[in-house]
C-alpha cells in the first residue's frame, strides 16, 4: 500500500498488511506539513534460526512500534525512528518488510538452547 504524504489527513486512518504468516497493523495520521505518524504492530508467527545452535524454529510474536515519516532530510539530532521520503510516498509494505528484518535480525534461542545455561563461548 503506497500513499502520497500529502494527501494524508490529521484524522486516523487504519492500516494492513499480511506477509506470509504475520499481519502488520495499525494507524497513520499526518502530525504536521511535513510528518506522518505511524503507530502499528506486528503479529504472528516467524521463521527463526537459533543464534546458538543454528536450527530453525518458529515463534509467535506481537511486536509494536511508532515511527515518524518525513518528506524533507533530516537533521542528525532527530529521532532515530524516523523514516525519510523524499519522493513524498509513503510506502506501508516496506516499513512492515523493514520492522519484520529487524525483528529477525535480533538474537534468538531456540526453545530447546533457551533452556541450557551450559555452553561454550568462545573468547
Amino acid at each position: 500500500m503506497r500513499i502520497l504524504l500529502r494527501k494524508i489527513r490529521e484524522e486516523r486512518s487504519a492500516f494492513s498488511i499480511e506477509k506470509e504468516r504475520l499481519v502488520c497493523s495499525g494507524e497513520f495520521r499526518r502530525s504536521g506539513k511535513h510528518t506522518v505518524v505511524v503507530e502499528g504492530s506486528i503479529e504472528g508467527d516467524i521463521s527463526l534460526r537459533c543464534d546458538r545452535c543454528g536450527e530453525a524454529f518458529t515463534r509467535h510474536i506481537v511486536e509494536s512500534f511508532d515511527l515518524e515519516i518525513v518528506d524533507r532530510p533530516l537533521k542528525v539530532n532527530e529521532s532515530l525512528d524516523v523514516i525519510e521520503c523524499p519522493d513524498g510516498i509513503v510506502d506501508f509494505d516496506t516499513i512492515c518488510e523493514s520492522e519484520i528484518a529487524s525483528i529477525e535480525s535480533e538474537y534468538h534461542l531456540c526453545p530447546e538452547c533457551k533452556g541450557k545455561s551450559d555452553f561454550e563461548m568462545e573468547f
